[in-house]
Order: structure tokens, then sequence, then C-alpha cells
């Protein structure tokens, strides 16, 4: 494949319109997207050129802003080696994809771009997440999630066990996509977040909002809202 970039317009035209109506047909859901990160994070290329080869292979869109490896081993051209198509703007990602990744906290100008019922996914949490970001991410019923929240059967944290048993930036990079890609697998070709949930039940761990709903108990016990059990929201246990 060509290294040379395949660029999307800034403004709408046919051809982005016709992507815009196949991500809203329930038939063509296999699309994802990868966010450029707001801090210059030198290993957030969350997945690595090969592990996008892999979704491209299997018929999944990947798209991404430029500049979206520059602060990681890896080059814009290495990911449109692997099929990515590349844009400028976030809120090209947000039109043609349900499902995006991005390695920093999206941001409230981002979340009010998406559309209802999209994945957001990252690994690092918000900081400090707000009432006011809670509300905006409920506001469109997206899925939100944090890998760095899941944890292994000793309790730490999955992402920072990788990073303390990698020595170089690349080393981290490539363990990170290795452990991230079969969840962003199953997250795009699942139909449903509940579907996705029995096919990799690890990620209930990772869930803050689903569905209108905030489903992470820590940050509604400090907020002073309320928040159900992502498990009880997805099937009625009564």
């Amino acid at each position: 494949m060509s290294s040379e970039y395949i660029i999307l317009q800034d403004t709408p035209h046919v051809e982005t319109q016709a992507w815009e109506a196949a991500v809203e047909t329930p038939t063509r859901k296999l699309t994802l997207a990868l966010a450029k990160p707001e801090a210059a994070h030198p290993d957030s290329g969350f997945l690595t050129p090969n592990a996008v080869s892999n979704l491209t292979d299997e018929q999944v869109k990947v798209f991404a802003q430029f500049g979206f490896a520059n602060h990681n081993p890896f080059s814009d051209t290495d990911y449109a080696d692997a099929g990515v198509e590349f844009t400028q703007r976030y809120a090209d990602l947000s039109m043609l994809s349900n499902l995006i990744l991005k390695f920093d906290a999206f941001t409230l100008d981002q979340i009010a771009l998406s559309k209802e019922n999209q994945i957001l996914v990252s690994i690092l949490p918000p900081a400090e997440l707000s009432q006011e970001y809670i509300e905006a991410v409920n506001g469109k019923k997206i899925t939100l999630l944090c890998i760095d929240l899941l944890r292994n059967d000793e309790g730490c944290s999955v992402t920072e066990k990788i990073r303390k048993a990698t020595l170089s930036e690349a080393g981290f990079q490539i363990a990170l996509s290795n452990f991230v890609f079969p969840l962003a697998d199953t997250l795009v070709h699942a139909p449903s977040i509940p579907y996705a949930l029995q096919r990799a039940p690890e990620l209930t761990q990772a869930v803050i909002c689903h569905n209108g709903t905030l489903c992470h108990q820590p940050t509604a016990e400090r907020l002073h809202l309320p928040w159900r059990d992502v498990i009880s929201l997805c099937w009625d246990l009564n």
C-alpha cells in the first residue's frame, strides 16, 4: 500500500456523506477512529500499525487525525500504510465512527460533537470528572470506558503493570497494543454493549457511563450522584 495519506475533506462532500450514512446503517458498524491526544504522551499510539492492519484486514474502516503518531514510536505514514484514512478534524472522526479511542481524556468540546450512543475509550481517565462532564456524556447516552481502570487478579492496574514490565516507549506501545487490541476488536464487532460485555467481561470494570447512566461508583460517591452497576443496567436482574 502506498504511504501517501488518504485525506478526508474538511467540508462535507458526497463521499463523506455516504460514509456517514454507512456508519448509521445497522449492517455496517465496523468503524474505529484514533483521536490525537491533547498532550505529548510519548506512548500514545494506543494501537500499533500492525494491530490496525489486523483490523483493516477484517474490513474495519479505521480513521485518525493528522499528527496522531507524533509522540509515539511510529509515524502517521506507518498508520497510513496499515490502511488508516486521515483527517484534520476531530469532528470528522466523530461523524464517521461509532468507536473512538484516545489516549487521554476526551474534552467537553469533543463530547459535544459526539453522536448518541457512541463509544469513547481512553487509557487515562479525566483527571477530575466533574458533574458537568458526566451530564454531557450522559446527555448523549455515550458509553465511556477507561482502560486504566482494568485490574488484574491482584488488583493492580493492568496498564501500570505493563509500563513497569517494559523498558522502552516502543516496548510499552507494543505491549499495550497487544492488551487493548482484543478489547477494541470486541467493541468494534459487537452489535451492542451488553454483547461486548458478554464476550469480554473484563470490560465491565472500565465502564464509567453507559446509556445515560453513571456506572462508576467512586465517581458517583465523590460527586454525590446516583449510579447503577453496568451489569444491572444492561440486564434486569430482578
